[in-house]
């Protein structure tokens, strides 16, 4: 028992030794996964949906690295009973699905040689599409959801280093604060508030 230990911290040793010595380098990578979106104020219950995009993994000087990531993001909310209406028209079943090409920066601090991340940064959100779905499938354009969103992301990221490969195992969870009302409140296909996307999100991705 006492020699399997001493083998296995040598071992471990030998591995750290290693991962120590792996060349830094530019990492392109690719992610997906699923985030719960909640919209501020009394309006909206959560929804989930999907996240997933492609990013740069820049080494800078030390532990300290630059990751801009280009997401595609579904978000949105559903409506609580009676929130949502269409002239005199009340609906107890509607939900708002926004799509938006998500771009944040991320300045990351990793602790060697674990290889876990910490990061922060900004995020500018572009809007891809905004519809009310009411009851079965009825769409109506949220025309006064605006065309960008602006928001901050937090969270951590572990990387899983291969050995004798150039491809690397990515988990990342974090989480997106809006910064910005993204309602314009000139259309009554939606309450007219003060609203701010906030995201809890987990994705898989492999680095190259």
């Amino acid at each position: 028992m006492k020699s399997t230990l001493v083998s296995f911290v040598f071992m471990f040793i030998i591995w750290i030794a290693n991962a120590q010595k792996r060349p830094e380098k530019i990492g392109f990578g690719v992610q997906a996964g699923w985030n719960m979106s909640r919209i501020s104020g009394d309006t909206f219950d959560g929804k989930a949906g999907f996240i997933g995009g492609v990013h740069v993994n820049f080494p800078v000087f030390g532990n300290f690295y630059v990751q801009p990531e280009v997401n595609f993001q579904q978000l949105g909310g559903k409506y609580k009973s009676d929130a949502f209406a269409i002239g005199d028209i009340r609906y107890r079943d509607a939900e708002l699905n926004m799509n938006y090409l998500s771009v944040p920066v991320l300045l990351k601090y990793r602790f060697k040689p674990i290889d876990l991340d910490i990061f922060v940064g900004p995020q500018v959100g572009f809007k891809l599409s905004a519809k009310n779905k009411v009851g079965e499938g009825e769409n109506y354009e949220a025309y006064n959801v605006k065309d960008t969103d602006i928001a901050g992301v937090y969270g951590l990221e572990y990387c899983l280093r291969l050995p004798d490969s150039r491809v690397d195992l990515v988990v990342n969870a974090r989480y997106t604060t809006g910064f910005a009302n993204f309602a314009n409140g000139e259309d009554p296909n939606m309450p007219n508030d003060s609203y701010r996307n906030n995201v809890l999100a987990f994705m898989l991705g492999i680095r190259f």
